[in-house]
């Protein structure tokens, strides 16, 4: 009985993953949907009271450490989740969805926890400093800021085996298998 099956490997491509990034985002924003409405409703009272002495800065600043620190710890624990969906589960939710699978480049078996924290960081990494670059009131930037970060993203357009830049330092690929 030949039990050898043959599998064929298919890159995924640029559009499917973003699909994957939005359900991603979909799944995992509900916490920070939340952080985002409370940030929204410190910087307005800040904008209302653009006149105060040191003791009111202060009390200010009191109100703004509990929103860093859940920010921080949401952001941690979602890094360590995803790393470790990456790690046992192939991928993350939204990926699953789409039929999408995180492997080694070489192998193409499953990413070690070393890949896929240097793939997690990476990516929220670029995220971090888009961000931080668009909060600096640089406003006539941000079409700067976007077209690094898609120059960054559209590696996975022109890459053989479409490969972003996070996968390249994580020798990782996202793949789709498809029995034959």
């Amino acid at each position: 009985m030949n039990t050898e099956i043959n599998v064929k490997v298919n890159y995924v491509g640029f559009t499917r993953r973003i699909v994957a990034e939005i359900l991603d985002l979909i799944i995992f924003s509900p916490h920070f949907i939340f952080g985002f409405i409370y940030g929204v409703f410190i910087v307005s009272l800040q904008d209302q009271d653009k006149d105060k002495d040191s003791f009111q800065e202060l009390a200010q600043l009191a109100t703004e450490i509990p929103f860093i620190v859940s920010t921080v710890v949401a952001t941690l624990v979602l890094t360590i989740s995803k790393i470790l969906m990456v790690t046992k589960l192939g991928g993350t939710p939204g990926k699953l969805l789409c039929g999408m699978h995180i492997k080694d480049a070489n192998t193409f078996t499953n990413v070690t926890l070393m890949q896929a924290t240097i793939r997690c960081i990476s990516k929220g990494s670029i995220w971090i400093i888009f961000r931080f670059l668009l909060h600096l009131h640089y406003h006539g930037y941000t079409f700067l800021y976007l077209l690094i970060v898609l120059i960054l993203f559209l590696f996975a357009v022109f890459d053989q085996r479409k490969q972003t830049f996070y996968d390249k330092i994580a020798k990782t690929v996202v793949i789709d298998y498809k029995s034959s």
